[in-house]
Protein backbone atom coordinates (compact mmCIF):
# COMPACT_ATOMS: atom_id res chain seq x y z
CA UNK A 1 0.00 0.00 0.00
CA UNK A 2 2.57 2.58 0.75
CA UNK A 3 4.58 1.48 -2.26
CA UNK A 4 1.68 2.51 -4.52
CA UNK A 5 0.97 5.74 -2.65
CA UNK A 6 4.63 6.72 -2.88
CA UNK A 7 4.14 6.11 -6.46
CA UNK A 8 0.86 8.06 -6.46
CA UNK A 9 2.58 11.15 -4.94
CA UNK A 10 5.63 10.79 -7.38
CA UNK A 11 3.24 10.95 -10.10
CA UNK A 12 1.15 13.91 -9.19
CA UNK A 13 4.65 15.18 -8.82
CA UNK A 14 4.46 15.83 -5.10
CA UNK A 15 8.06 14.82 -4.46
CA UNK A 16 8.43 15.31 -0.26
CA UNK A 17 5.28 12.93 0.28
CA UNK A 18 7.12 10.63 -2.11
CA UNK A 19 10.22 10.93 -0.21
CA UNK A 20 8.55 10.64 2.90
CA UNK A 21 6.30 7.02 2.08
CA UNK A 22 9.11 5.54 0.35
CA UNK A 23 11.13 5.72 3.17
CA UNK A 24 8.51 4.06 4.78
CA UNK A 25 8.34 1.54 2.37
CA UNK A 26 12.83 0.80 2.65
CA UNK A 27 12.06 0.91 6.24
CA UNK A 28 9.23 -1.81 6.26
CA UNK A 29 11.31 -4.06 3.52
CA UNK A 30 15.15 -3.04 3.47
CA UNK A 31 15.68 -5.99 1.44
CA UNK A 32 13.19 -5.33 -1.69
CA UNK A 33 13.81 -3.88 -4.48
CA UNK A 34 10.94 -1.52 -5.10
CA UNK A 35 11.59 0.61 -2.03
CA UNK A 36 14.84 1.84 -2.95
CA UNK A 37 13.04 2.68 -6.47
CA UNK A 38 10.77 4.81 -5.38
CA UNK A 39 13.18 6.71 -2.83
CA UNK A 40 15.51 7.12 -5.35
CA UNK A 41 13.17 8.77 -7.79
CA UNK A 42 12.45 10.71 -4.83
CA UNK A 43 15.38 11.84 -3.85
CA UNK A 44 16.82 12.43 -7.49
CA UNK A 45 13.73 14.75 -8.21
CA UNK A 46 14.47 16.75 -4.90
CA UNK A 47 17.99 17.59 -6.51
CA UNK A 48 19.59 14.92 -4.05
CA UNK A 49 21.47 13.26 -6.66
CA UNK A 50 23.97 11.38 -4.72
CA UNK A 51 21.84 9.74 -2.43
CA UNK A 52 19.37 9.00 -4.93
CA UNK A 53 22.31 7.22 -7.09
CA UNK A 54 23.17 5.32 -4.03
CA UNK A 55 19.40 4.15 -3.37
CA UNK A 56 19.13 2.94 -7.34
CA UNK A 57 22.54 0.97 -6.94
CA UNK A 58 21.24 -0.84 -4.30
CA UNK A 59 18.11 -1.55 -6.09
CA UNK A 60 20.07 -3.30 -9.07
CA UNK A 61 22.40 -5.06 -6.37
CA UNK A 62 19.17 -6.41 -4.76
CA UNK A 63 17.25 -7.11 -7.67
CA UNK A 64 18.94 -6.56 -11.64
CA UNK A 65 15.68 -4.89 -13.63
CA UNK A 66 14.50 -2.85 -15.96
CA UNK A 67 13.50 -0.33 -13.79
CA UNK A 68 17.16 -0.70 -11.75
CA UNK A 69 19.00 -0.50 -14.62
CA UNK A 70 16.92 2.42 -16.39
CA UNK A 71 17.35 4.45 -13.33
CA UNK A 72 21.38 3.83 -13.35
CA UNK A 73 20.88 5.14 -17.32
CA UNK A 74 18.69 8.45 -16.09
CA UNK A 75 21.38 8.84 -13.52
CA UNK A 76 24.44 8.34 -16.10
CA UNK A 77 22.87 11.08 -18.34
CA UNK A 78 22.26 13.43 -15.51
CA UNK A 79 25.96 13.15 -15.06
CA UNK A 80 26.99 14.22 -18.93
CA UNK A 81 27.87 10.16 -19.57
CA UNK A 82 25.40 9.27 -22.71
CA UNK A 83 27.14 6.07 -23.59
CA UNK A 84 27.74 4.76 -20.81
CA UNK A 85 24.31 5.11 -20.22
CA UNK A 86 23.10 3.78 -23.58
CA UNK A 87 25.04 0.68 -21.91
CA UNK A 88 22.78 0.89 -19.10
CA UNK A 89 19.66 0.93 -21.35
CA UNK A 90 20.73 -2.17 -23.58
CA UNK A 91 20.99 -3.98 -20.48
CA UNK A 92 17.86 -2.82 -19.92
CA UNK A 93 16.08 -4.43 -22.92
CA UNK A 94 17.51 -7.24 -22.17
CA UNK A 95 15.36 -7.40 -19.10
CA UNK A 96 12.35 -6.48 -20.62
CA UNK A 97 10.97 -10.06 -20.85
CA UNK A 98 9.80 -9.13 -24.77
CA UNK A 99 6.54 -7.72 -23.16
CA UNK A 100 5.46 -5.36 -25.62
CA UNK A 101 5.03 -2.01 -23.38
CA UNK A 102 8.47 -2.44 -21.47
CA UNK A 103 9.96 -3.14 -24.55
CA UNK A 104 8.76 0.23 -26.72
CA UNK A 105 9.48 2.09 -23.19
CA UNK A 106 12.66 0.85 -23.21
CA UNK A 107 13.67 1.34 -27.32
CA UNK A 108 11.98 4.63 -26.92
CA UNK A 109 14.36 5.67 -24.07
CA UNK A 110 17.53 3.99 -26.63
CA UNK A 111 16.40 6.32 -29.40
CA UNK A 112 16.26 9.65 -27.04
CA UNK A 113 20.08 8.92 -25.86
CA UNK A 114 21.12 8.65 -29.61
CA UNK A 115 18.89 11.62 -30.42
CA UNK A 116 20.71 13.84 -27.92
CA UNK A 117 24.33 12.92 -29.76
CA UNK A 118 23.20 13.73 -32.80
CA UNK A 119 22.97 9.75 -34.09
CA UNK A 120 19.41 10.66 -35.93
CA UNK A 121 19.26 7.05 -37.66
CA UNK A 122 20.15 5.03 -34.99
CA UNK A 123 17.28 7.19 -33.32
CA UNK A 124 14.43 6.51 -35.67
CA UNK A 125 15.61 2.82 -35.70
CA UNK A 126 15.35 2.65 -31.74
CA UNK A 127 11.64 4.98 -32.32
CA UNK A 128 10.22 2.69 -35.10
CA UNK A 129 11.82 -0.72 -33.34
CA UNK A 130 9.50 0.53 -30.21
CA UNK A 131 6.34 0.28 -32.94
CA UNK A 132 7.16 -2.22 -34.39
CA UNK A 133 6.62 -4.02 -30.53
CA UNK A 134 4.15 -1.49 -29.51
CA UNK A 135 2.22 0.06 -32.43
CA UNK A 136 0.84 3.45 -31.77
CA UNK A 137 3.13 3.84 -28.72
CA UNK A 138 2.65 7.47 -28.32
CA UNK A 139 5.94 8.27 -26.55
CA UNK A 140 7.81 6.34 -29.96
CA UNK A 141 5.49 8.58 -32.06
CA UNK A 142 6.54 11.72 -30.29
CA UNK A 143 10.45 10.93 -31.03
CA UNK A 144 10.09 9.91 -34.16
CA UNK A 145 8.24 12.95 -34.87
CA UNK A 146 11.42 15.01 -33.31
CA UNK A 147 13.86 12.86 -35.67
CA UNK A 148 11.89 13.21 -38.62
CA UNK A 149 12.32 16.99 -38.03
CA UNK A 150 15.44 16.98 -37.19
CA UNK A 151 16.38 15.43 -41.16
CA UNK A 152 13.94 17.86 -42.30
CA UNK A 153 10.83 16.06 -42.97
CA UNK A 154 8.54 18.44 -41.16
CA UNK A 155 5.18 17.01 -42.89
CA UNK A 156 6.17 13.46 -41.91
CA UNK A 157 6.92 14.85 -38.06
CA UNK A 158 3.63 16.79 -38.18
CA UNK A 159 1.72 13.85 -38.93
CA UNK A 160 3.57 11.88 -36.38
CA UNK A 161 3.61 14.64 -33.43
CA UNK A 162 -0.08 14.69 -34.21
CA UNK A 163 -0.86 10.85 -33.69
CA UNK A 164 1.03 11.00 -30.48
CA UNK A 165 -0.81 14.21 -29.30
CA UNK A 166 -4.74 12.54 -30.43
CA UNK A 167 -4.03 9.00 -28.77
CA UNK A 168 -2.93 10.77 -25.42
CA UNK A 169 -3.05 14.71 -24.91
CA UNK A 170 -0.21 15.22 -22.87
CA UNK A 171 1.09 18.35 -22.57
CA UNK A 172 4.59 17.29 -23.75
CA UNK A 173 2.92 15.72 -26.91
CA UNK A 174 0.90 18.99 -27.70
CA UNK A 175 3.75 21.09 -27.38
CA UNK A 176 5.91 18.79 -29.88
CA UNK A 177 2.56 19.34 -32.36
CA UNK A 178 2.81 23.37 -31.60
CA UNK A 179 6.50 23.39 -32.20
CA UNK A 180 6.54 22.07 -35.51
CA UNK A 181 3.31 23.79 -36.67
CA UNK A 182 5.28 26.95 -35.42
CA UNK A 183 8.74 25.88 -37.41
CA UNK A 184 6.25 25.78 -41.15
CA UNK A 185 5.14 29.00 -40.24
CA UNK A 186 1.87 27.29 -39.51
CA UNK A 187 1.11 30.05 -36.57
CA UNK A 188 -2.55 29.40 -36.64
CA UNK A 189 -2.29 25.24 -36.18
CA UNK A 190 0.41 26.99 -33.69
CA UNK A 191 -1.69 28.74 -31.57
CA UNK A 192 -3.88 26.33 -31.59
CA UNK A 193 -1.96 23.50 -30.05
CA UNK A 194 -0.90 26.41 -27.42
CA UNK A 195 -4.48 27.13 -26.25
CA UNK A 196 -4.70 23.33 -26.11
CA UNK A 197 -2.03 23.04 -23.84
CA UNK A 198 -3.43 25.77 -21.68
CA UNK A 199 -6.54 24.00 -21.21
CA UNK A 200 -4.78 20.60 -20.07
CA UNK A 201 -2.52 23.05 -18.13
CA UNK A 202 -6.11 23.84 -16.12
CA UNK A 203 -7.30 20.02 -15.80
CA UNK A 204 -4.10 18.94 -14.46
CA UNK A 205 -3.81 21.51 -12.39
CA UNK A 206 -8.00 20.82 -10.76
CA UNK A 207 -6.57 17.22 -10.62
CA UNK A 208 -3.69 18.30 -8.13
CA UNK A 209 -1.29 17.47 -11.02
CA UNK A 210 2.13 19.81 -11.13
CA UNK A 211 3.50 20.09 -14.78
CA UNK A 212 5.38 23.15 -14.67
CA UNK A 213 8.43 21.38 -15.66
CA UNK A 214 7.14 20.31 -18.50
CA UNK A 215 5.52 23.36 -19.15
CA UNK A 216 8.14 25.89 -18.45
CA UNK A 217 10.16 23.87 -20.62
CA UNK A 218 7.99 24.34 -23.80
CA UNK A 219 7.30 28.17 -23.27
CA UNK A 220 11.52 28.19 -23.40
Amino acid sequence: VLSGLAALAASRHDFRSALRLSRRVVALAPDTARGYGLLGDALLELGRYDAAFRAFERMVELKPSLGGYARIAYARELLGRPRQALEAMELALDASGNLPEPTAWTFVEIGKLHFSLGELEQARQAFRSALAVFPGYPFALDGLAKAEAARGRTARAVALARQAAEAVPLPQFVATLADLHAARGERGQAHEQVALIGAIERVLATNGVNSDLELALFRV
